[in-house]
């Protein structure tokens, strides 16, 4: 989970508390959900991220189609449960 601290605006943007550990924990559990890589190690996770993210050569739109989903499946835990 320690790539989360990159992921600041995710937090922000679902209008999560960036400094709480639940809503970070939370975060975590969604982006490993949207990659289906429930069971892989923080680092493996970490590497896909930035390669939708932060990669200089990434699809625009699959970074856009990855945030909105991880966006929404937070503020729908955020508000149901």
């Amino acid at each position: 989970m320690f790539y989360i601290k990159h992921l600041r605006y995710l937090l922000e943007k679902a209008g999560a508390d960036p400094r709480d550990f639940k809503s970070k924990q939370m975060l975590d559990d969604c982006i490993r959900e949207v990659l289906e890589m429930e069971k892989a190690d923080a680092p493996v996770v970490w590497e896909k991220v930035k390669s939708i993210l932060f990669d200089e050569k990434a699809d625009p739109e699959k970074r856009k189609e990855f945030e909105e989903k991880v966006v929404k499946m937070m503020v729908k835990k955020l508000i149901v449960g």
